[in-house]
């Protein structure tokens, strides 16, 4: 769930020339900002927001190859392409340059009552100095209507119905380039007799892939949708196939959710139609449908323009290409819409909408939205700008970290704070078991307190970990586990302290990349350890000060990606699709007050291999006391859990005498 907070921020863009500003793209790990004007490619670090550097094209270049169109970004952030109008790729390099200190540097003045004294206001992370260069351009032959990365190419679309594959380098890969005449098409895989395009006006407009559904949603300007697929990821031409949206005629654009391997269509009445992949006819079935209801806004919205998937997943973001923006959750549920929001009664949305979007991109974990706005054509010419506004998010804690299911607390995580409702006046409306005779207890409650408290994370972590990625918080809502880019700390709202490690060192060689929850009063984290190269899970105990020496570690084959914990037993996912579920115990510490060891003994170990195409599809795994078999004698607890795999729930209860046999 993501909520807006605050104001939109309305960023000051170097434009000289008022020029539109055509797209923003962010790298991948959402540190650097490409923004594209007609004339402009500039490159912004993302916070602070500051403009590290910009290539401006010379009158002469603008009437050779067209003005700037698309970009993208190479997954090494090492260079950029950009299509211009007149069907040019131009390749620019980027470099950073190692020799000097930063790009940008707070120097104290020497007036005493100007220094600075606060933590606060010193910048602990050097933000690099970096060089733009244009390397080449590449004739490609037609208008270039949209391109994609797909690994170490660009996938190209032309007005001439092809999918040209160009290389990094400006070479083009003739051998997997597709005549989109020659890829037959059909509903779903299972059709004996497919059909190519014979019209030859149909090319594709927008393209967007997914290595996890395993191809490419394409939109053609004709209206309809496709998603091209093909027997390897290297995509032969002549294994390539294409299965047809059905009932879609209105397309404007796609988008895909690998998490969730769903496909996004836009239509040109303003709603979205999300598919999945039929797993055995290998079909597009239509998932849910995005509309909004006629009481947030009754009238004519327009022809959806633009959609992003937020980094986790969890929330899609659309705009209108008559005005307006809404945010919805995976399956559907609207979170955010703009067209219901009070413009002053000068404002007629039926008429014209301020908010025009042209282009839009998530900031790193989804805490901001980079939205660019058209010119607006409605007022005077020398007021009249395209300008790039910043919306900032809270979401909830379980879309990066499902562990935290069990919690009854509720909170939002920002980027640098967190909102927490402890429920002044929770009321407790009933304890019972869980059923037939289950040992754990359940507890159901009513919050009808509406005070959130902010706790703002530390600048000393924050400085130089932000975004907080993962957060925790314990049953007893008092103490609160945040997780950065590195290390961890923790917070207790009853004595109002925050703990952070006393060694910098040992908090940089740690990396949490699987989950973060409590197990009484330890920390249980999924890390990595950068000076060993190991994959390990840590326990921190939390009346102890936050240092290795009181560390419990215990070392595993694969990356940890999800945790889980049901009273002691600790659930581990690893990238290895393999499940590994411990007995925790406490050793009481040697000396009086000092923390004690934990042991970790694995009593479980699960194959899922054969349920999921990647591990990255797992959204959830939870440890549970539900049983599938009917008896009604009482059982001992057994190791059951509840799989969320691409928004698709699974039970998984092993068999009676064999731990590893599955039901």
């Amino acid at each position: 769930m993501y909520f807006p907070i605050g104001l939109p921020k309305v960023l000051n863009i170097f434009n000289p020339n008022n020029r539109s500003i055509r797209q923003l793209v962010c790298n991948r790990d959402k540190v650097l900002f490409a923004v594209l004007t007609d004339d402009c490619l500039l490159i912004y670090y993302c916070k602070p927001c500051l403009c590290l550097v910009l290539h401006q094209r010379t009158k002469e270049s603008l009437e050779d190859v067209g003005m700037n169109e698309i970009v993208e970004w190479k997954p090494d952030s090492s260079a950029l392409i950009v299509v211009t109008s007149c069907g040019y790729l131009l390749l620019y390099k980027v470099k950073c340059d190692a020799e000097q200190k930063g790009a940008f540097e707070l120097i104290d003045p020497p007036q005493a009552s100007l220094r600075r004294d606060s933590a606060e206001l010193f910048m602990k992370e050097t933000i690099p100095c970096l060089h733009l260069n244009l390397e080449l351009q590449v004739s490609v032959g037609g208008i270039v209507t949209s391109f994609c990365c797909i690994r170490d190419e660009l996938m190209v679309a032309t007005s001439r119905g092809h999918v040209l594959r160009y290389r990094w380098d400006g070479t083009l890969n003739r051998d997997y380039s597709v005549d989109l005449r020659r890829v037959p098409f059909c509903l779903d895989q299972q059709v004996s007799k497919a059909v190519p395009i014979s019209d030859n006006n149909t090319y594709i407009i927008d393209i967007d892939y997914s290595p996890l559904i395993g191809g490419f949603a394409v939109v053609f300007n004709d209206g309809r949708a496709a998603f091209l697929t093909a027997y390897s990821l290297k995509f032969d031409p002549n294994q390539m196939q294409g299965i047809w949206a059905p009932n879609i005629d209105d397309a404007t654009c796609a988008t895909v959710n690998h998490k969730f391997r769903l496909i996004t269509i836009g239509r040109r009445n303003s709603q979205c139609v999300v598919y999945s992949v039929d797993e055995t006819t290998g079909g597009l079935i239509i998932s849910h449908q995005l509309i909004i209801p006629g009481q947030v806004y009754p009238g004519t919205i327009g022809a959806v323009h633009c959609m992003r998937w937020s980094p986790d997943a969890c929330c899609l973001a659309v705009s209108w290409s008559s005005g307006g923006i809404s945010l919805w959750s995976t399956f559907g549920a609207l979170l955010m819409c703009s067209l219901s929001w009070d413009y002053g009664i000068h404002a007629d949305l039926s008429v014209h909408n301020p908010l025009t979007i042209h282009s839009m991109e998530f900031s790193a974990e989804g805490y901001q939205l980079w939205m660019a706005k058209n010119l607006d054509h409605l007022v005077d010419e020398e007021a009249a700008q395209s300008s790039v506004i910043q919306f900032s998010f809270v979401k909830s804690a379980l879309t990066i970290n499902p562990c935290i299911s069990h919690q009854n607390h509720l909170y939002l995580q920002g980027e640098d704070r967190l909102y927490v409702n402890l429920g002044a006046g929770l009321s407790q409306v009933l304890t019972s078991n869980s059923g037939r005779e289950s040992p754990l207890p359940f507890t159901a409650a009513l919050a009808d307190s509406k005070q959130w408290i902010v706790v703002q994370i530390p600048s000393a972590y924050s400085a130089t970990n932000w975004p907080i990625r993962y957060t925790a918080i314990d049953e007893d809502g008092d103490k609160i586990a945040v997780a950065g880019r590195a290390g961890l700390a923790h917070y207790s709202l009853t004595h109002h302290k925050w703990k952070l490690f006393g060694n910098e060192t040992q908090e940089k060689d740690m990396l949490v990349t699987g989950g973060l929850l409590w197990w009484g009063d330890y920390i249980i984290a999924g890390s990595y350890d950068i000076p060993n190269q190991k994959d390990e899970l840590r326990l921190y105990p939390s009346s102890s000060r936050l240092s290795n020496v009181h560390m419990t570690s215990h070392q595993l084959a694969s990356q940890i990606l999800l945790l889980d914990c049901l009273q002691d037993k600790l659930l581990v996912f690893g990238a290895d699709v393999r499940i590994m579920i411990f007995q925790l115990c406490e050793k009481s510490g040697e000396l009086e007050g000092v923390a004690g060891r934990v042991q970790l003994t694995c009593i479980q170990a699960v194959d899922l291999s054969a349920l999921c195409v990647h591990p990255a599809c797992f959204a959830a795994i939870t440890l549970t006391s539900l049983r599938m078999e009917p008896s009604r004698l009482q059982t001992p607890f057994k190791n059951n859990f509840v799989i969320n795999i691409s928004g698709r729930l699974l039970m998984v209860n092993p068999q009676e005498g064999d731990r590893n046999v599955l039901q």
